[in-house]
């Protein structure tokens, strides 16, 4: 009998979440769109392997509609997205495996047949592709196209023929990166987005539009002109709007906000400003293909509206002087998601959303703006809905740090979670996001609800440098990264123990990615921790600008320092390099395949500490690469995490039962993982 078989026999008590569930229940769900009054959005399912495949809301109910057996997936700049959309009635996607383009019938038996211009399989690995648009009116394809060379990287736009068997035409390339191309709806001009290393676009990025023309050859554009951003603006999602007019986020005031750029006949005009204040309508650009703005059929906008990790879904409509005057007004929309990821318009009268409700993550829902129905859910829940009193609730805590603000969200453990022995307050893991422009969310998280129904309290830090707090809170991190976010969290976990919400002898920190970095660099700049587990985190500053791929290649510029001027500090903020004076234990979760932190890095660490006779225990997942995709691996993972926690803080804080998972969850299924337990 497990330990949840056991809690359930007890009276009154039901099991907590196990970890076979979260880890098959975690299906993101992205890449919301809409065509010909239908709507599409994409599933990565980790029950099938990680596989990502199309979804169309149907009148039976949600259909996968893209070829099966085929996993939808693009690997531009390494985090992809903008793998599949449709048009006319044809669905086009990415094969995760040889990254070409084909195209299929949404729903047919019959094999996707791939667009012409593009290599054959044989080069996949050097070639990506993603985000891609039809050129209405003609017979071509945009996409964008990321090519690995001898001498380096090359990003650009390419024409592909969707007729007959000619070659792909480059229509872009000027040596920086390019992302959103978006024809216009009379094929008359093409937007995109563009940036140059050292920047990343979050940091300064433009919108240029160009003529388009298209013929037998391929499109050809005319002179380009830049119609936003620019040094220290960061701009994004371009679309446009049925009258013509350009829709984009701009962030010049310091927030990003929605601006539209009437028509004209040389292309969209001066920008009127839709909404105003400090609040934020986009978020960093780490995968293709955002979309948290959208046009209505009567030229109103609905978008997501977002504010210290929070965000509200809200109706934007023109003034008396019309659409291309001052003077938009704004209603917020009545509907459950706390954070909303995407935004989509099928028709005048709905508005359907992707967003995580308190109780329910990647939820699709339709909404009536107008509020005169009841949102309608348009996907099954990943995780089963559970009883609201199992439910760890986000409540928003701010620290407070030498005068200045540390916002964020703490989950107290549930009313039926176990309790510490003895009483008293619970443990407490910090988590830190990644990026480390991401932000914390208040909406269900199967992850923190599978710690917090064990009885640990959650928190969920927006450090220095997270984004939803506006453009200076999200350049305070630069050249302080490993320091100011590192402190933050630290000071985050203080003002909690002050306030006798979590025991204060038995706090942890974790974090994925840029935040496993944050994590390590936390225990080791204060005895506030003491215990830290990284998700295929960084440990070696000098090895990731060294390594990563090429969108990140010049990443730690402005983070850290530019090399080798800042090679020094590399070293200091690295934690590879002061596993000596590293106080407490380690885990480290690593996938084998990792292209943005390879796995050489947590090996050299754990390394490192058994040398200096740190506990460590290091978990490699063969065949898994940055984020892990696999149910069995992630059930693994949070198995090993819960016993490491259970190990940590000792049977008075977390109750018989309470560290237990489903049987075999905290194994290791066979091959799935090496485990060294070093230096205990």
């Amino acid at each position: 009998m497990t330990g949840e078989q056991a809690s359930a026999d007890a009276p009154g008590r039901r099991p907590p979440l196990p970890a076979a569930v979260v880890a098959a229940g975690k299906v993101s769900r992205s890449g919301l769109q809409v065509a010909d009054g239908v709507v599409y959005w994409s599933e990565a399912r980790p029950a099938d392997g990680g596989r990502q495949v199309v979804v169309a809301d149907a009148p039976g109910g949600a259909t996968d509609v893209s070829p099966a057996g085929r996993s939808v997936r693009s690997r531009v700049h390494g985090y992809g997205g903008g793998a599949a959309t449709v048009a006319d009635g044809v669905l086009y996607t990415v094969d995760q495996t040889d990254q070409r383009w084909a195209r299929s019938v949404p729903g047919s038996d019959r094999p996707p047949e791939p667009l012409a211009g593009q290599d054959p399989p044989a080069d996949a690995g050097e070639v990506r592709r993603g985000d891609g648009r039809v050129v209405p009116g003609s017979p071509w394809f945009l996409t964008v196209e990321e090519r690995t060379g001898p001498t380096g990287t090359t990003h650009r736009i390419v024409a592909l023929p969707l007729a007959g068997a000619g070659p792909g035409r480059v229509v872009v390339e000027d040596g920086g990166f390019v992302a959103a191309p978006r024809p216009a709806p009379d094929g008359r001009f093409l937007a995109w987005t563009a940036w140059s290393p050292p920047a990343m676009p979050w940091d300064s990025s433009e919108v240029r539009v160009a003529p388009l023309t298209t013929g037998a050859d391929g499109p050809v554009l005319g002179p380009a002109r830049r119609v936003a951003g620019g040094p220290g603006v960061s701009v994004g999602q371009p679309q446009w709007c049925p009258d013509g007019a350009l829709l984009l986020v701009d962030d010049r005031t310091g927030w990003w906000l929605p601006y539209r750029l009437p028509a004209g006949a040389d292309g969209p005009g001066a920008a009127v400003a839709l909404a105003a204040g400090e609040v934020e309508f986009h978020a960093p650009d780490w995968v293709l293909g955002q979309a948290t703005l959208a046009v209505r059929p009567d030229g109103s906008v609905v978008g997501r509206m977002g504010r210290g990790g929070g965000d509200r879904l809200v109706v934007l409509r023109p003034g008396p002087g019309g659409p291309d005057a001052e003077g938009w007004s704004l209603d917020v929309v009545d509907q459950p998601c706390v954070t909303l990821a995407g935004v989509a318009c099928p028709d005048r009268d709905r508005v359907v959303v992707l967003g995580t409700t308190p109780t329910e993550a990647h939820v699709v829902l339709e909404v009536d703006p107008a509020g005169r129905r009841p949102p309608v859910r348009r996907s099954a829940p990943p995780v089963p809905v559970p009883d609201p009193d199992e439910v760890a609730r986000a409540e928003p805590f701010v620290a407070h740090r030498g005068g200045a603000e540390v916002p964020g969200h703490f989950f107290a453990p549930p009313a039926g979670a176990a309790r510490p022995t003895g009483g008293g307050p619970p443990p407490l893991v910090v988590f830190c996001h990644g990026g480390p422009t991401g932000a914390g969310e208040a909406g269900w998280d199967p992850v923190v609800q599978f710690l917090a129904a064990r009885g640990l309290a959650v928190a969920v830090v927006d450090y220095r440098g997270s984004s939803g707090h506006g453009r200076a809170y999200r350049d305070a991190l630069r050249g302080a990264w490993g320091v100011a976010d590192a402190d933050d969290c630290v000071a985050y976990a203080e003002a909690l123990a002050a306030a006798g919400r979590v025991d204060p002898g038995r706090m942890a920190v974790r974090g994925t990615s840029a935040g496993g970095f944050t994590a390590l660099c936390a225990l080791r700049r204060a005895r506030v921790f003491t215990a830290a587990v990284a998700w295929y985190g960084v440990t070696d500053l000098a090895a990731l600008a060294a390594e990563t791929h090429d969108f990140e290649a010049h990443y730690l510029d402005g983070l850290v320092g530019p090399l080798p001027e800042a090679a020094a500090v590399y070293r200091a903020r690295s934690p590879l390099h002061h596993a000596a004076g590293l106080a407490g234990r380690v885990l480290l979760l690593q996938g084998a395949d990792d292209p943005v932190v390879p796995a050489s890095q947590s090996e050299r660490f754990a390394a490192e500490l058994a040398g200096h006779g740190v506990s460590c225990e290091l978990v490699v997942f063969p065949g898994e690469g940055h984020g892990f995709r696999r149910a069995a691996t992630i059930e693994a993972a949070l198995g090993a995490e819960l016993a490491f926690y259970t190990g940590l803080f000792g049977p008075e804080a977390m109750p018989a039962g309470a560290g237990k998972v489903a049987a075999g969850a905290g194994a290791m299924p066979a091959g799935a993982g090496e485990v060294a337990d070093r230096g205990r």
